[in-house]
């Protein structure tokens, strides 16, 4: 659609732009009131200045806090109830770890069911008081989390108080609930926000976190964690393959910065399972500690510490055509034409991938594929390198490259014996990238703990996204169930996906159901 061509008299313009104008106060009438009929309170009652929202709808933004009360309730037989408060006005004394005004406040109460309120002397139990804890939740936005316990007593004889059971602590006499832990976890190993960036987030929403705080809440839920992670390695060191690799991290070592370095690692299994380690060196003490007992097939670099784990075949070296492929990258400008080729030629293998890839094919059909394909491509490259190799510089980068290549042959072809080996070691790679990407935000770890600490939540964070889990859902939930499921297989990410996942959907969309009713009520 073309302009119309503007007057060139004044006064006509004048006329246009007014006209225009009036357009335009037309057109904003009419948005407020689309938004007005589409997000606004469906009365004419208007809410009081403070905290817009009526109680129905305030209840839409918690059903995590909802569904735990109620998950509560039936696991220990008691009465919840759930009220939400505006913020409060008025000051509050400056204490050393006070609760942000500004927040709305939601309380959940639990209560003794009436049949459990009598007294041994035939009296009844009635209300005296309360036992209040508060905690900071973080759920769509940031609330103070009241958890009250009623306290009964018979006031027919002193035989003591009884309080209403409520919900374990992650962190006994912790300031953050389960929803902000993961939060923060999520933010600082996910999304690898160092703590005194999250200490400032937190400052600017009118939180007094310390990064102290922030890191302590963080190892404590590791620790608590931990058999998860472990379960992790263990599921992927008994698929029987397993692709590893690692990466420098700094370790402070003390408070006037000297530093050393270690290394993380990353093991990832055939289910899909990833598992980090931290250790403070990159000796061979750290894989055999995770590699005890393990035997199948292990795809890596051509790390020379790994030799000894195949010498007595009962783990069998896959190579990576990734990393050979690198080699002949880097000698493009010596001898250009001559790697061009090689990098044709392995152009070929991975086209070969993509094939079986696109077919969906079953392994035994990949191992069959790559037999009548791959096989003879690589023994027509290994010829060809050889040839090659007598016609150029004995210590130029082509030559390195060759010889590379032709010292790791064996296990470089290792990948045609077995449809579920992958021709390189890319998903390792990826699944390391985390740190590499985390490394240039928080720079480093205080602490061998806290090194630790990261590695077993990057082992459950980076194996939920494998398995398409929301790992702030997924934390959330395993934080509350922790100390509940005997069976730790069940609280892994794909473990959970089977088990509770369906559950913990099922219970939030029949709580969104049963406020949506109220709400239109």
């Amino acid at each position: 659609m073309t302009a119309r061509p503007l007057p060139n008299d004044v006064e006509a313009l004048k006329a246009l732009i007014a006209s225009l104008d009036e357009k335009v106060r037309i057109l904003e009438s009419e948005n407020r009131l689309l938004r007005t009929e589409r997000f606004a309170p469906k009365s004419e009652r208007r809410a009081s200045d403070g905290f817009a929202a009526t109680p129905g709808q305030m209840h839409l933004l918690f059903p995590e806090l909802v569904e735990a009360a109620e998950r509560v309730a039936d696991e220990k037989r008691v009465e919840g109830v759930v009220e939400i408060r505006a913020p409060e006005t008025k000051a509050v004394p400056k204490r050393r770890k006070h609760f942000p005004p500004h927040l709305p406040v939601m309380r959940t109460t639990f209560e003794l069911p009436v049949d459990q309120r009598g007294c041994a002397c035939g009296g009844t139990l009635e209300k005296i008081g309360e036992d209040v804890t508060k905690e900071l939740e973080r759920l769509e936005i940031a609330v103070v989390h009241e958890i009250a316990r009623t306290k009964y007593a018979c006031k027919s004889c002193a035989c003591g108080v009884k309080t209403a059971p409520g919900p374990d602590r992650v962190i006994d006499k912790g300031l953050l609930g389960t929803g902000f832990l993961a939060q923060v976890l999520v933010d600082r190993f996910g999304m690898h926000m160092p703590y005194n960036r999250l200490e400032s987030k937190y400052a600017s929403e009118g939180f007094d976190l310390s990064r102290s705080v922030l890191c302590e809440s963080a190892v404590r839920c590791a620790e608590l964690l931990a058999p998860i992670a472990e379960q992790i390695k263990k599921d992927a060191l008994a698929s029987g393959v397993i692709q590893t690799d690692d990466t420098p991290v700094t370790i402070q070592e003390d408070s006037r910065h000297n530093s050393r370095q270690g290394r993380m690692w990353v093991y990832c299994g055939l289910g899909r399972q990833v598992f980090f380690d931290m250790t403070e060196s990159r000796g061979r003490d750290g894989p055999a500690a995770v590699l005890d007992g393990f035997e199948g097939y292990m795809q890596a670099d051509a790390y020379p510490a790994y030799d000894a784990f195949y010498r007595d075949q009962r783990i069998l070296e896959v190579a990576c055509w990734a990393h050979a492929r690198r080699y002949f990258i880097k000698a493009e400008d010596s001898e250009p034409k001559l790697a061009k080729e090689a990098i044709a030629r392995i152009r070929e293998l991975y086209a070969i991938e993509r094939q079986a890839k696109d077919a969906q094919l079953e392994p035994d059909a990949i191992r069959d594929l790559r037999r009548s394909e791959s096989l003879p491509r690589l023994e027509r490259l290994r010829e060809w390198m050889a040839v090659t190799r007598t016609k150029v510089l004995d210590k130029g980068l082509f030559a390195k490259a060759i010889d590379y290549a032709l010292s790791n042959w064996a296990a470089l072809v290792r990948y045609c014996d077995d449809g579920r080996l992958e021709i390189d070691n890319n998903g390792a790679e990826r699944a390391l990238r985390t740190v590499a990407v985390g490394r240039k935000n928080w720079v480093f770890f205080g602490n061998e703990r806290g090194g630790k600490t990261a590695a077993v939540m990057y082992s459950l964070i980076a194996t939920c996204k494998e398995h398409g889990v929301d790992p702030r859902t997924y934390l959330r939930d395993v934080l509350l169930r922790i100390g509940q499921v005997s069976d730790v297989r069940e609280l892994t990410p794909y473990g959970w996906k089977t088990k509770w996942a369906p559950v913990v959907e099922a219970h939030r969309a029949s709580i969104l159901e049963r406020l949506a009713l109220k709400t239109a009520g």
